[in-house]
């Protein structure tokens, strides 16, 4: 199984594909938390893409686009004392649209490559995620992947309801 990291182009086609994805459950439920129309997905992404805060990437299998990373260094907003530690952690979100490509083991093999890819080219640390507490999918995954539960905290969701965030860390060990 071949997976890569395609940089994100500021193409109209790569809107219209991150917005079929963002239709879907699977992926608005964690994600967005409601489905955005089409213009908002091109202006949140070109945005993103002006402001060069954060790494876009589509993530292909086998040639296939199946979903959209987003990395970024980590900012302690949330003032953990256990990540004083650190002094070159790196966040990311992403998600699997392709509902083919789920369930199969891919998300481990894509966290790990991830890892691995941060690790490598950007001298982190540690790797901080930051799913909903209720995402049990992403959590079983992160875990099979070497990241552990640090803390949890309140928060509210892109739409405002209240939820609990499970902050999870995954340190370099000395292979990586």
């Amino acid at each position: 199984m071949d997976i890569v990291f395609r940089p994100l182009n500021d193409e109209e086609k790569e809107f219209v594909q991150i917005h079929k994805w963002c239709q879907k459950n699977h992926v608005y439920e964690w994600f967005e938390q409601r489905i955005l129309s089409l213009d908002e997905i091109r202006n949140k992404y070109k945005n993103k893409l002006k402001e060069g805060k954060q790494l876009l990437f589509i993530i292909q299998c086998n040639n296939k686009d199946i979903g959209l990373l987003q990395l970024y260094k980590f900012e302690n907003d949330i003032n953990l004392k256990e990540l004083e530690q650190y002094n070159n952690i790196y966040e990311y979100d992403l998600f699997i649209g392709e509902e083919d490509y789920l369930s199969k083991g891919i998300g481990a093999k894509i966290i790990n490559l991830i890892n691995k890819e941060i690790y490598s080219k950007y001298n982190a640390d540690a790797i901080i995620l930051r799913p909903f507490k209720r995402n049990a999918r992403a959590i079983n995954c992160y875990k099979k992947c070497n990241f552990v539960l640090l803390n949890e905290y309140k928060d509210k969701d892109t739409i405002g309801n209240t939820e609990i965030i499970s902050v999870m860390l995954n340190k370099k060990r000395m292979n990586d």
